[in-house]
Protein backbone atom coordinates (compact mmCIF):
# COMPACT_ATOMS: atom_id res chain seq x y z
CA UNK A 1 0.00 0.00 0.00
CA UNK A 2 2.82 2.42 0.84
CA UNK A 3 4.49 1.71 -2.51
CA UNK A 4 1.24 2.55 -4.37
CA UNK A 5 0.83 5.72 -2.37
CA UNK A 6 4.42 6.75 -3.12
CA UNK A 7 3.88 6.13 -6.85
CA UNK A 8 0.69 8.23 -6.77
CA UNK A 9 2.42 11.06 -4.93
CA UNK A 10 5.33 11.03 -7.41
CA UNK A 11 2.95 10.91 -10.39
CA UNK A 12 0.90 13.79 -9.00
CA UNK A 13 4.08 15.78 -8.42
CA UNK A 14 5.23 15.35 -12.03
CA UNK A 15 1.80 15.94 -13.56
CA UNK A 16 0.58 18.58 -11.10
CA UNK A 17 3.72 20.65 -10.77
CA UNK A 18 5.61 19.60 -13.84
CA UNK A 19 9.29 19.07 -14.17
CA UNK A 20 12.15 20.86 -15.80
CA UNK A 21 11.88 20.49 -19.57
CA UNK A 22 14.52 23.06 -20.61
CA UNK A 23 17.02 24.83 -18.39
CA UNK A 24 20.45 26.37 -18.35
CA UNK A 25 22.43 27.67 -15.36
CA UNK A 26 24.44 29.90 -17.79
CA UNK A 27 27.98 29.58 -16.53
CA UNK A 28 31.41 30.32 -17.88
CA UNK A 29 33.48 33.20 -19.14
CA UNK A 30 31.57 35.68 -21.32
CA UNK A 31 28.63 33.49 -22.46
CA UNK A 32 27.38 36.50 -24.47
CA UNK A 33 29.96 35.76 -27.19
CA UNK A 34 27.69 32.97 -28.44
CA UNK A 35 24.36 33.95 -29.99
CA UNK A 36 22.55 31.69 -29.37
CA UNK A 37 24.16 30.44 -26.18
CA UNK A 38 23.64 26.68 -25.83
CA UNK A 39 26.50 25.47 -23.61
CA UNK A 40 25.24 23.76 -20.47
CA UNK A 41 21.60 23.56 -21.52
CA UNK A 42 19.59 20.52 -20.46
CA UNK A 43 16.28 19.61 -22.10
CA UNK A 44 13.74 16.82 -22.40
CA UNK A 45 14.67 14.31 -25.11
CA UNK A 46 11.30 14.75 -26.80
CA UNK A 47 11.81 18.43 -27.62
CA UNK A 48 14.39 20.46 -29.51
CA UNK A 49 15.52 23.86 -28.26
CA UNK A 50 17.39 26.81 -29.65
CA UNK A 51 19.28 28.03 -26.57
CA UNK A 52 18.99 31.63 -25.42
CA UNK A 53 19.63 34.34 -27.96
CA UNK A 54 19.38 38.10 -28.21
CA UNK A 55 18.02 40.35 -30.96
CA UNK A 56 18.58 44.07 -31.52
CA UNK A 57 21.16 44.15 -28.73
CA UNK A 58 24.92 44.04 -28.26
CA UNK A 59 26.40 41.31 -26.07
CA UNK A 60 28.64 42.55 -23.26
CA UNK A 61 31.27 40.61 -21.37
CA UNK A 62 30.29 39.26 -18.00
CA UNK A 63 30.85 35.87 -16.44
CA UNK A 64 28.09 33.40 -15.52
CA UNK A 65 25.27 35.34 -17.20
CA UNK A 66 24.01 36.16 -20.69
CA UNK A 67 24.49 39.92 -20.75
CA UNK A 68 23.52 42.62 -23.26
CA UNK A 69 23.31 46.39 -23.68
CA UNK A 70 21.63 48.90 -26.02
CA UNK A 71 18.23 48.45 -24.40
CA UNK A 72 15.68 51.12 -25.29
CA UNK A 73 15.59 54.24 -23.12
CA UNK A 74 12.00 54.89 -24.20
CA UNK A 75 9.14 54.48 -21.74
CA UNK A 76 7.41 52.29 -24.37
CA UNK A 77 8.31 48.67 -25.10
CA UNK A 78 10.67 48.17 -28.04
CA UNK A 79 9.55 44.99 -29.82
CA UNK A 80 12.91 44.76 -31.64
CA UNK A 81 15.08 44.25 -28.51
CA UNK A 82 14.74 41.04 -26.52
CA UNK A 83 16.11 37.75 -25.25
CA UNK A 84 14.47 34.70 -26.83
CA UNK A 85 13.98 30.95 -26.29
CA UNK A 86 12.41 28.49 -28.78
CA UNK A 87 11.09 25.02 -27.94
CA UNK A 88 9.69 22.47 -30.40
CA UNK A 89 8.20 19.08 -29.50
CA UNK A 90 9.34 16.22 -31.73
CA UNK A 91 6.67 14.68 -33.96
CA UNK A 92 3.97 12.91 -31.96
CA UNK A 93 4.67 14.84 -28.72
CA UNK A 94 3.19 17.92 -27.13
CA UNK A 95 4.35 20.37 -24.49
CA UNK A 96 2.21 21.35 -21.52
CA UNK A 97 3.85 24.35 -19.88
CA UNK A 98 3.64 25.17 -16.20
CA UNK A 99 6.08 28.03 -15.61
CA UNK A 100 9.23 29.85 -16.62
CA UNK A 101 11.49 30.60 -13.71
CA UNK A 102 14.57 32.76 -14.23
CA UNK A 103 16.92 35.11 -12.44
CA UNK A 104 18.30 38.22 -14.04
CA UNK A 105 19.93 41.52 -13.20
CA UNK A 106 20.17 45.03 -14.55
CA UNK A 107 22.99 47.51 -14.09
CA UNK A 108 22.30 50.85 -12.39
CA UNK A 109 21.60 52.42 -15.79
CA UNK A 110 19.92 49.33 -17.27
CA UNK A 111 16.24 48.73 -18.08
CA UNK A 112 13.51 49.32 -15.52
CA UNK A 113 10.52 47.65 -17.23
CA UNK A 114 10.16 44.04 -18.36
CA UNK A 115 7.68 41.70 -20.05
CA UNK A 116 7.51 38.05 -21.12
CA UNK A 117 5.51 37.23 -24.26
CA UNK A 118 5.08 34.26 -26.63
CA UNK A 119 4.75 33.62 -30.34
CA UNK A 120 1.32 32.01 -29.88
CA UNK A 121 -0.35 35.44 -30.14
CA UNK A 122 2.35 37.16 -32.18
CA UNK A 123 4.03 38.56 -29.02
CA UNK A 124 0.99 40.73 -28.39
CA UNK A 125 0.10 40.14 -24.73
CA UNK A 126 2.23 39.95 -21.62
CA UNK A 127 2.39 36.56 -19.93
CA UNK A 128 4.02 38.28 -17.00
CA UNK A 129 5.72 41.48 -15.93
CA UNK A 130 8.85 40.47 -14.03
CA UNK A 131 11.31 42.67 -12.16
CA UNK A 132 14.97 43.30 -12.92
CA UNK A 133 15.77 40.35 -10.62
CA UNK A 134 13.67 37.91 -12.71
CA UNK A 135 10.51 36.07 -11.85
CA UNK A 136 8.46 32.93 -11.95
CA UNK A 137 6.03 33.38 -14.85
CA UNK A 138 2.87 31.28 -14.81
CA UNK A 139 2.54 29.41 -18.12
CA UNK A 140 -0.33 27.13 -17.13
CA UNK A 141 -2.98 28.93 -19.21
CA UNK A 142 -4.99 26.93 -21.74
CA UNK A 143 -3.19 28.47 -24.75
CA UNK A 144 0.13 27.06 -23.49
CA UNK A 145 -1.12 23.48 -23.21
CA UNK A 146 -0.95 20.74 -25.85
CA UNK A 147 1.58 22.74 -27.91
CA UNK A 148 2.56 20.63 -30.93
CA UNK A 149 4.62 23.12 -32.93
CA UNK A 150 7.46 25.54 -32.34
CA UNK A 151 6.84 28.12 -29.63
CA UNK A 152 9.10 31.06 -28.88
CA UNK A 153 9.20 33.08 -25.68
CA UNK A 154 10.71 36.56 -25.51
CA UNK A 155 11.83 38.62 -22.56
CA UNK A 156 11.60 42.31 -23.39
CA UNK A 157 13.32 45.02 -21.36
CA UNK A 158 13.11 48.79 -21.85
CA UNK A 159 13.07 52.17 -20.11
CA UNK A 160 16.83 52.02 -19.48
CA UNK A 161 18.46 55.05 -17.89
CA UNK A 162 21.19 54.86 -20.57
CA UNK A 163 21.59 52.78 -23.75
CA UNK A 164 24.89 51.46 -22.37
CA UNK A 165 23.07 50.03 -19.35
CA UNK A 166 23.07 46.23 -19.22
CA UNK A 167 20.54 43.53 -18.48
CA UNK A 168 21.31 39.83 -18.23
CA UNK A 169 19.66 36.46 -17.78
CA UNK A 170 21.60 34.53 -15.15
CA UNK A 171 19.74 31.20 -15.44
CA UNK A 172 16.39 29.90 -16.62
CA UNK A 173 14.13 26.87 -16.22
CA UNK A 174 11.01 26.03 -18.23
CA UNK A 175 8.81 23.61 -16.28
CA UNK A 176 5.99 21.45 -17.55
CA UNK A 177 5.50 18.07 -19.15
CA UNK A 178 6.19 16.59 -22.58
CA UNK A 179 3.69 13.87 -23.44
Amino acid sequence: MRAKLLVLVLLFTVIGWGQSIFNNPITGTNPNTANPYTAGQVFDGNITVGGIRRAGLTGTNSNDRYNAQNWSTSSSIDLNKYFEFSLTPVAGYQINFLELEYTSQASGTGPNRFAVRSSLDGYDANLGSPTAAGATINLSGAQLQNVTGVITFRIYAWNADASGGTYSINDFDFKGTVT
